[in-house]
């Protein structure tokens, strides 16, 4: 595949090897939903990352033909649920193709946020309620950006999604070091 550079062409890597690439790269599960007005939707996603601590904000990145990004964009507003591995029920019914956006509630306690109504998933390691700031579309999906009005925490471990399935973390290996950084303090 080629991509216009300036005024010349640069070569890119296609779709698989790009997905094969991706596959490769853990990533915490979350669930992303919105409220407009009556209708609800939820998805997974692992396209999460922190913005800015000042202000606080998050990026989300949503396919442009999806539901939940419509919702998301009317709504000016959505939660990220970052999912513990108690929860991998209810990342995989956000995950289903083909349901009804009311579906994807019937697994998971939901309720709404407190000042802008939307969904949290209550045992979410950490639930962030965020209004709409930015939107811009980068090839299939929307980059969208929230600032954090609200934020939620619970207790347990993330679920991550690696090379196309769930997975937990493992132990900590910071300890395997002590005795590295032991030895180096002597310099």
């Amino acid at each position: 595949m080629s991509v216009r550079k300036g005024s010349e062409m640069a070569e890119t890597i296609g779709i698989d090897e790009f997905r094969r690439a991706m596959r490769a790269l853990p990533a915490q599960v979350c669930i992303i939903a919105s409220r407009s007005d009556d209708l609800r939707i939820a998805m997974t996603a692992t396209a999460v990352t922190s913005l800015s601590a000042e202000p606080p904000q998050l990026l989300i990145c949503v396919h442009h033909q999806s539901r939940t990004a419509a919702v998301i964009r009317e709504a000016r507003a959505f939660s990220v649920n970052l999912v513990p591995a108690s929860l991998v029920d209810a990342a995989t019914q956000c995950a289903l193709v083909g349901l009804e956006p009311e579906e994807r509630f019937r697994v998971g306690r939901w309720q709404p946020s407190t000042s802008l109504e939307q969904p949290l998933l209550e045992d979410a390691l950490v639930g962030f309620e965020c209004s709409l700031t930015s939107d811009a579309r980068h090839g299939t999906h929307h980059v969208l950006t929230g600032l954090i009005h609200q934020v939620r925490f619970s207790e347990g471990r993330p679920l991550l999604y690696h090379d196309a399935s769930y997975r937990e973390i493992g132990a900590r290996l910071d300890a395997i070091h002590l005795g590295w950084d032991t030895a180096i303090q002597g310099f």
